[in-house]
């Protein structure tokens, strides 16, 4: 399951588009309500590589617990290479450089768990800022277990590391929010290291 490297520019992209909508979000509630204590929340997720629900669990005044499940997307790029031997009617050598790549979209169902530490709620208060709907940056950790469907395919795969992200209030129910983070990539046949995260918009309820 590679992404193909696109997919980081994209996050670069929307990451410049989160900062400008909070900028907004927070001038334009400025007389709002402004909670010191973060609240629980069923969403419905829809993010930059897949759909979800999610239950996000006040367990403490500024900490969560969240648990959900849904569809995670992989565009999947392979490259194939061959250099082949070609033996001419005059008994010389040539060589043919074949090349095949394919392009792959597909939808796997996931299951997703961790938590959040809200960091700087009384900070944003003191400056007039918005904290509705838990608006306001953390620190957390992630795991995310996607199954494939394809008996061919890796059999699963659980993603795994530490996250600092952050929620904003875009409307009287809907959040944006951007994580990311280092991660543990676990299957089958093997282990790397590489950056995970999560980019879009909860429907609140």
């Amino acid at each position: 399951m590679k992404f193909k490297n696109a997919i980081k520019t994209i996050m670069g992209l929307a990451i410049c588009f989160g900062a400008t909508l909070t900028t907004h979000a927070q001038d334009s509630t400025s007389m709002a309500e402004k909670p010191n204590e973060v609240t629980s929340f069923n969403k419905i997720r829809l993010n930059l590589l897949g759909l979800g629900y999610e239950r996000e669990q006040k367990i403490g005044r500024l900490t969560t617990f969240y648990i959900g499940a849904g569809v995670e997307s992989s565009l999947i790029y392979r490259t194939e290479s061959e250099l082949r031997p070609i033996v001419n009617s005059d008994g010389s050598l040539d060589y043919a450089f074949d090349e095949k790549s394919t392009t792959e979209f597909k939808l796997y169902p996931s299951f997703n768990t961790g938590l959040r530490h809200y960091f700087n709620f009384e900070r944003r208060i003191k400056k007039g800022k918005n904290t509705v709907n838990n608006a306001a940056g953390y620190v957390g950790f992630d795991v995310l277990a996607i199954f494939p469907t394809q008996k061919n395919e890796v059999d699963y795969q659980i993603n795994m590391g530490p996250r600092w992200g952050f929620q904003t209030h875009v409307g009287k129910k809907i959040n944006f929010g951007l994580d990311l983070g280092p991660d543990v990539t676990i299957n089958s046949e093997e282990v790397n290291v590489g950056l995970g995260g999560k980019l879009g918009f909860s429907y609140l309820f």
